[in-house]
Order: C-alpha cells, then sequence, then structure tokens
C-alpha cells in the first residue's frame, strides 16, 4: 500500500514537471519564437547564433532564461526516470542540483575569463557551450512525454534515442567551439583542449557517474 501511494506521490510530481515544461514551451512558441528558432538553429550555422546575440535586448534573455529553465526541468525528469524520487523535496533538490550544476559551469568560464582577460570570449563560450544543451531541453520534452505515459514500456528504445541525441549535438558542441575558438580569436588548441576536457566532458562523465551508481 505504501508503494502503491509513493508511486501516486512521484507520477503527481511528474505531470506537475511536464505541465510546467509545456507552459514554457508554449510561451516560447506564442511569443517568443522568432528568437528561439535563430537560437535553436544557431546549431547547425553560426550566421543564426551571431544575429541572436546582435540582436540581444529584453527579449532574448526571456528566451534565454526560458529555455534555461526549460533545460533544467526536462534533463531532471530524464534523471528522475533513471534514478526515481518519491518526495517533492527530493525531486526539486534534484532540479536544484541540475540547475546549479549549468550554474558552477557559468561561474567558472566567466572566472577564466577574467584570469586571463578575456571576458568577451568567456561570454561567447558560455552562449554557445549552453546553446547546444538549451536546444537538447527542448528536443527532450515530446521523448519524455513517451517515456512516462506511453502505453508500453519503451524506456530503453527512448533511451537510446536520447542517447544519439546527445552524442550528435555534444559533437558538434565541441566542433563548434574548437572552430570559433581557433577561427575567429586564433586560440592555442592546448588550451581549447584544456576547456573542452575540464568544462565540458569531465562535467558530463561526473554526472554520468553520479546519475549510474
Amino acid at each position: 500500500m505504501i508503494a502503491l501511494i509513493k508511486t501516486i506521490f512521484n507520477q503527481d510530481i511528474i505531470f506537475v514537471l511536464l505541465t510546467i515544461s509545456f507552459l514554457l514551451i508554449a510561451m516560447l512558441k506564442s511569443f517568443y519564437w522568432n528568437h528561439a528558432k535563430l537560437l535553436f538553429m544557431g546549431i547547425f550555422a553560426q550566421r543564426y547564433a551571431n544575429q541572436y546575440l546582435r540582436e540581444e535586448n529584453a527579449f532574448t534573455e526571456r528566451v534565454s532564461f526560458i529555455t534555461f529553465l526549460l533545460m533544467s526541468i526536462n534533463i531532471s525528469l530524464i534523471i528522475l526516470k533513471l534514478v526515481p524520487k518519491t518526495s517533492v523535496l527530493e525531486t526539486f533538490s534534484l532540479i536544484v542540483g541540475v540547475m546549479l550544476f549549468f550554474i558552477i559551469k557559468i561561474g567558472l568560464i566567466l572566472l577564466l575569463g577574467s584570469i586571463f582577460r578575456v571576458k568577451d570570449i568567456a561570454k561567447l563560450g558560455i552562449f554557445f557551450s549552453l546553446l547546444f544543451d538549451r536546444t537538447f531541453g527542448f528536443l527532450l520534452f515530446p521523448l519524455i512525454i513517451l517515456v512516462y505515459f506511453f502505453a508500453f514500456n519503451i524506456t530503453p528504445f527512448i533511451m537510446l534515442i536520447l542517447a544519439i541525441i546527445f552524442i550528435v549535438l555534444l559533437l558538434l558542441k565541441l566542433f563548434w567551439l574548437w572552430k570559433i575558438g581557433t577561427n575567429a580569436f586564433g586560440l592555442s588548441h592546448f588550451y581549447i583542449f584544456l576547456y573542452l576536457c575540464t568544462l565540458e566532458i569531465s562535467p558530463l562523465l561526473l554526472l554520468g557517474k553520479g546519475v549510474v551508481y
């Protein structure tokens, strides 16, 4: 009986989080789609990302904030499927933890930019690093719906699709960061390699280890 109550309680939390995620997507689609489309298209062509950055204003700031929330919630929902939580406190602690993960990453990039006196490059690094994470968070929504509410258990299949999408976006991120760092700013390949290993790859390995173990 206790197990049944916990399962229902957990599903209620999931439903609330999915509703919030849907509302965030609806806001993007209704009020900020022109800017959001530029943001998401930036993963395929740098000119879209550059246009988004040139149009930086209150609207793009709202898009960045909404997509950050969307990314944090949807990634948390995937982790919840792998590591189930049964209480509101545990669930929201996970969401806060995911947010802190990205906030700490942003802080470290800004710190490095301040130390090496390349603050402008650091801001661009943050933008292009989170660009792919935001896009991944946006693409997660329909797959999360299938994972939690499909009539049959298709979790392994959906997780495989998610892994493929994640790997493709990660490779695109590494490619664009490397290309922009070398071609646009003439940074040393060695320093770019250190950055990618330290702030892009290592945190993902640690996060993956924490989720699996």
